[in-house]
């Protein structure tokens, strides 16, 4: 553009800046830490730049996490990569609830990890992102009432292999462990 600046580079600039943090963490918590969720978002953002002529970029918070989600899913397609997620800080006062807590976190994160990919991707947008039911579809081209199964099912899959520590921790906090 001669004489001025591109108002769209500067949309684009302020989008990308402004959602920046809230990328890396839906990317962080889909890819886990075998992928840098740095490039993913990178890669997401470049191939939105490619494109951006395609988009309004006056509200593009669900447009950049759409791409950074589907980045994501395409990596993992390749390469099926455990999730890991640091959203959680931990909030423990000794050195026993805080091996507890870590260990917790490091099983439920694990059990994530084995969940088939849109599974995974449904139910991080959804716990982590807050996303309703309709931008969750809408981030991975799916139904709503798909969404809610995948939901429903990665719930189930989880609470199905974190069934046994999750007893046994009863049973140790019972006996004073």
């Amino acid at each position: 553009m001669a004489g001025g600046t591109d108002p769209t580079l500067e949309l684009f600039e302020r989008a990308v800046a402004n959602h920046s943090r809230r990328l890396l963490a839906i990317a962080r918590a889909i890819v886990g830490t075998r992928a840098s969720p740095e490039d993913v978002v990178q890669q997401a953002v470049t191939n939105l730049w490619q494109h951006r002529a395609r988009y309004d970029w006056r509200e593009p918070g669900g447009l950049l996490k759409r791409a950074v989600v589907n980045e994501s899913l395409r990596l993992l397609r390749h390469a099926r990569m455990a999730m890991v997620g640091d959203e959680h800080p931990d909030k423990v006062e000794t050195p026993l609830s805080n091996m507890i807590e870590n260990e917790t976190v490091s099983r439920v994160r694990e059990a994530i990890g084995k969940l088939p990919d849109h599974f995974r991707a449904a139910l991080v947008l959804c716990e982590y992102e807050n996303l309703s039911y309709a931008d969750i579809a809408t981030s991975l081209n799916a139904s709503v009432p798909q969404v809610k199964t995948w939901i429903f099912r990665a719930r189930r899959q989880i609470e199905k292999m974190l069934r046994e520590y999750v007893e046994k921790n009863k049973l140790g906090a019972a006996r004073g462990m």
